[in-house]
């Protein structure tokens, strides 16, 4: 949690190699932990690999902020599978992200796919919890504007 956080504060900070460092420390260790017990630490690794993607992101790096957000929505759409009250908002923040990377990778039809995808998850979200989702969902909305734009 800690190289988690580390990452964050760096890359607030402008320091963006040196948050990737620590991100991706933190997926390693994730990783061990998470093979070892899933059921703890599953959330965790998810958490840190949509973290490394942004930072991958940031530096330029596209094609391996695509893999590392893309084994996030795996592991949070196997998550949500078995407690969607506890993770499907996790799984939209990813899918999101996700819509992103194929966004800036010009993949517009994918990306537009997967916004889709975050778009359904907020709505029913935002439709239980108005207050608590409200600006996720308008969130996802952007995104879609954006991704449309860039197929026009």
């Amino acid at each position: 949690m800690s190289l988690n956080n580390q990452s964050n504060r760096l890359s607030d900070l402008g320091q963006r190699e040196e948050a990737l460092e620590a991100i991706t420390e933190a997926v390693q260790i994730r990783r061990q932990l998470a093979q070892a017990r899933p059921d703890a630490f599953l959330p965790d690794l998810a958490a840190s690999l949509n973290n490394q993607s942004n930072c991958l992101s940031d530096l330029g790096r596209r094609e391996e902020a695509l893999e590392a957000i893309t084994e996030a929505v795996q592991i949070r759409r196997q998550l949500a599978q078995a407690r969607p009250d506890a993770f499907l908002p996790d799984l939209a923040s990813s899918l999101n992200n996700q819509s992103v990377c194929l966004g800036q990778l010009r993949r517009q039809i994918e990306a537009l796919g997967t916004i889709a995808e975050a778009l359904q998850i907020r709505q029913r979200l935002a439709r239980a919890r108005p207050s608590v989702h409200q600006a996720e969902l308008d969130q996802s909305q952007r995104i879609k504007a954006w991704l449309e734009n860039m197929s026009n």
